[in-house]
Order: C-alpha cells, then structure tokens, then sequence
C-alpha cells in the first residue's frame, strides 16, 4: 500500500495542517484558518480510521470494490485511480463507529473547509471554530492514543485553554491571543543575529508614564505608564493605560505591548490575561496624584 496513505502519513499532514490553521488564527486570515482547520480534521480523522482498518479510508465508486482491496494489499491501482473518503464520510463513519459524537460546530468547520459556507477574512464565525478544532482533535488523539503534546507542541497551552469547560470565554479568549502574539514575536526573531538582552526580555530602567489629558492634577484622567516586565505573552515592557477608580485607587484598561502586538481592552481581559500589573499601577497612581519623582 503506497505509505501516503498510512496511518502516519495523515498523522503528520493532520499536525502541519492544524499549526498552519494556528498560524493562520494568530494573523487573524480567519478564511485560511477555516480551511487548514479542515484540512487537519479531514487527515486525523482518516489516521483514525486506518488505525483500525486501512480500508475504512475506502472511497466506494460505482459499487467497485477495488479500493478496498487496494488498501487490503491485494490489487494495485494507479495513482490516478486512488480514492479516499472525504472528510464528512470520514466524520460520518468515525460516528457510526462511536468515536465522534454528532457536533453541529464541527459540521459547521467542515462545510467552511468546502466552500460551503462563505467567511470573510475577518468573519466572527469563522474565528470562533477555534473550540470544535481543538475539542476534535483531542478527541481523535485520545482515540489513537497519542499525546496532546506531541501533537500540537507549543499551541499546546492554548489548544487547552479552549476546551477549558471550567473558563469563561474572555479567558479562553485572552489566553489564546497570548499565546498567539508569543508566538509571533519568537517567528519575527527566529535567525535575527540580535544581542541577548534584546532577545530575552530586555527590560529598561525605571519608569515612561504621560497623560492623557492637558491638565495632570486634575481628576479623571489618563495615565500611561511603560515600564516592567507587564507583557504577560512575551514578558517585556508593555504600555498600560490606567484611570482612577473611586474603589480601587487605579485600574487599568488598556495593555499594549510593542514587541508582540499583543493588545488588551478592558479591566476583565487583563484581568483574564494574569499580567502582573502591581508596580505600573503604583507608578501610575502616583503619577495621577504627583508623588512621583
């Protein structure tokens, strides 16, 4: 049986495809997210099936049984005449057999992956099959008892986050775009002939805050403050804004990060993101209150 259509081979393809699907997700091209997202259901749901039996990949034409027993070892056929199941027929039989379970989100991925459901780059539907690709493909990779690790290396955090029951979705949210901006910086500095303090988190001396509104004695405004290790993707200097809260003292609303591209919105994001904020906001609320020197 030729090896492209072994077990290992739709492993493999199936674990390029999904990275590609993540690489895609993090510079937010949602339409080939879509596509490669597919592309690495359709390949781990065949290594599923050829796990058990190569011939469960069969595609039947015209009641012809020669496929099958081309994969049974028995007839040979041309490249031209080898034909696979596709990856609804693959789905399709995955359940029949219990593996999968009906998941319309999944169906959903796979009709994008076909063209049938037209996304725009930046489409919100498209963005969100996120969840059915990562709940797939740990469902497939229990059943062919290989790692989750192994498979998805360093989205593995992120891939986890997004099956997370127990989060909320701002934190799945959150912690995927992380992972994403940490990702993207090590690709933009990967081969760069950088010093070492620029490539491992430089961090600068003291603190940059300016305000945001003419008057900085006056109430209600705006500090932001660069400085510390705030990026909770990369752990650089991150630019965070912060305002006053009667509650609170300061809160901050904004995390922008220059190295990464990470950006945050909102006191419940940053919350979500786990960044240690502590000393910007000390900094910032003595700004706001001219203790600073």
């Amino acid at each position: 049986m030729d090896d492209s259509l072994s077990y290992e081979s739709f492993y493999q393809g199936a674990k390029k495809a999904a990275h590609k699907a993540m690489d895609d997700h993090g510079r937010a091209e949602y339409d080939e997210f879509a596509l490669h997202a597919g592309v690495a259901v359709e390949k781990l749901a065949k290594a599923a099936l050829a796990a058990k039996n190569p011939v469960y990949i069969a595609e039947i034409r015209n009641g012809s049984a020669d496929m099958v027993m081309h994969l049974g070892g028995h007839v040979q056929l041309g490249e031209e005449k080898v034909r696979t199941v596709g990856a609804t027929e693959a789905i399709k039989r995955l359940r029949k057999i219990g593996v999968l379970k009906a998941d319309t989100d999944l169906d959903l991925l796979i009709e994008m992956r076909n063209g049938a459901v037209h996304a725009v780059p930046d489409s919100a539907l498209a963005k969100g099959m996120i969840s059915p690709l990562a709940r797939t493909i740990e469902t497939l990779l229990s059943d062919v008892s290989r790692p989750l690790d192994d498979f998805w290396e360093r989205w593995t955090k992120a891939v986890r986050d997004a099956v997370d029951e127990q989060r909320d979705a701002v934190f799945q949210d959150v912690q995927l775009r992380i992972s994403q901006a940490r990702h993207r910086l090590e690709d933009r500095l990967e081969g760069l002939p950088l010093p070492k303090e620029l490539r491992h988190r430089p961090k600068m001396s003291g603190f940059n805050f300016f305000f945001g509104a003419e008057n900085p004695d006056g109430d209600g405004d705006i500090v932001s403050v660069t400085g510390g290790a705030g990026c909770p993707a990369c752990g650089r200097e991150a630019q965070v804004t912060v305002e006053p809260s009667s509650d609170k003292g300061t809160v901050a609303v904004a995390l922008t990060c220059p190295w990464c591209q990470l950006h945050l919105n909102g006191p419940e994001e940053i919350e979500a993101s786990d960044a240690d904020l502590d000393i910007s906001l000390e900094v910032a609320e003595a700004a706001l209150h001219g203790d600073y020197d």
